[in-house]
């Protein structure tokens, strides 16, 4: 039991059941027992490991997409550059190791993070200060708090569009119906079954072609709003956005791909609500589509494997073998964790949207 399964348990006793996109909210964001509010999860001591905590690599990586973007902006005096959930700033501050020698790009940078947790904003913090970076650095808890100037703008996310809740609906002899979170006889949480809305049902509709018996469909309207908040940033100064998470690109996807994570496990998500990481699969081809809709031209989807070689990851990672003595062959794992088809490689997947014609993102 957690405080916040009381919390929830007696939300639903007076309101009835929870969607499953509220039941994630709360879990992740609560702002006193949510996941990401109370803890530092990354890396070998926390729940799981992300790619910037594999190796120093893939923020250079990410550090060299944006040197060319600029680059082939013209190399613009100003760039806000946007970090969607940094985590402890490991990738930020390895993007700007890596790029301290590209001519005038870090006098040209402020850097923003879209941080809600206080513990990880302290990490960040001494992360960025461990990096040598001089320049503006600044935080919000949401993207709409970024007020664009008139420089152009930059967002980056890694593994931030899985945690963006979810609703899980399923065709059902009675039609479509969403998966909630209600009470068992003895006071449990547990699964159900309630109506979908109506806004659900016409976004079912739109992207799913004729339902079988028990196909189901999830579908995210807070990943779609994100989507068009990121395009609205980035389209005011004619900047771009990449985005690097697990997921899928296909039309009408199916299947349930909620999970919860604890102590690099998969764990029961309605157990000690607030204590694990609560994610699903990014459906990219939607993805697409509501930033395309919104203007945006899309690059993509390029498995992180691909665009990882694509920049340059495994000339870096000769390099770093070349010099590191009895660490080369941890380096070399690193590398093969980061790009394998069987590792991260393939079920990682990379997404670009620009307003710019002149900056095509490397992808």
């Amino acid at each position: 039991m957690s405080e916040l399964t009381d919390i929830i348990k007696n939300m639903i006793r007076h309101d009835g059941p929870m969607d499953l996109a509220r039941y994630m909210e709360l879990c992740l964001t609560h702002p006193q027992y949510g996941y990401y509010v109370t803890r530092d999860p990354f890396g070998g001591a926390g729940d799981f490991v992300t790619a910037p905590e594999v190796s120093q690599m893939f923020g250079e990586m990410i550090g060299l997409w944006l040197a060319l973007y600029w680059q082939n902006c013209g190399s613009p005096k100003r760039l806000n550059l946007i970090e969607l959930g940094p985590g402890r700033g490991t990738l930020m501050a390895d993007l700007l190791r890596g790029t301290r020698n590209v001519a005038g790009l870090h006098q040209a940078l402020t850097i923003t993070f879209v941080e809600k947790s206080p513990t990880l904003r302290d990490k960040q913090r001494d992360a960025i200060n461990a990096s040598g970076f001089s320049g503006d650095v600044t935080w919000a808890e949401h993207l709409n708090e970024f007020a664009a100037d008139d420089a152009m703008s930059v967002v980056i996310g890694n593994e931030f569009l899985d945690a963006l809740p979810i609703h899980q609906c399923t065709f059902t002899e009675k039609g479509w119906m969403e998966r909630a979170v209600g009470l068992s006889d003895d006071g449990q949480l547990q699964y159900g079954l309630i109506p979908v809305s109506p806004l659900l049902k016409v976004l079912i509709e739109e992207r799913t072609d004729t339902p079988a018996l028990n196909d189901l469909v999830e579908i995210s309207p807070e990943r779609d709003a994100y989507i068009r908040d990121v395009c609205a940033v980035i389209k005011k100064n004619n900047g771009a956005a990449l985005f690097i998470d697990y997921g899928h690109d296909v039309p009408n996807a199916k299947g349930d791909t909620f999970q919860a994570m604890r102590d690099h496990g998969f764990v029961e998500a309605l157990k000690k609500s607030g204590h694990a990481d609560l994610t699903s699969h990014v459906d990219f081809f939607r993805t697409k589509q509501v930033a395309e809709a919104a203007g945006a031209a899309g690059f993509g989807t390029m498995t992180q494997g691909d665009f990882l070689h694509h920049i340059g990851i495994g000339h870096r990672a000769q390099n770093l073998v070349q010099n590191a003595g009895d660490k080369a062959e941890d380096i070399y794992n690193a590398y093969k964790r980061l790009t394998d088809a069987d590792q991260m490689g393939d079920l990682f997947k990379v997404v670009a949207f620009t307003y710019n014609d002149k900056g095509v993102p490397i992808l």
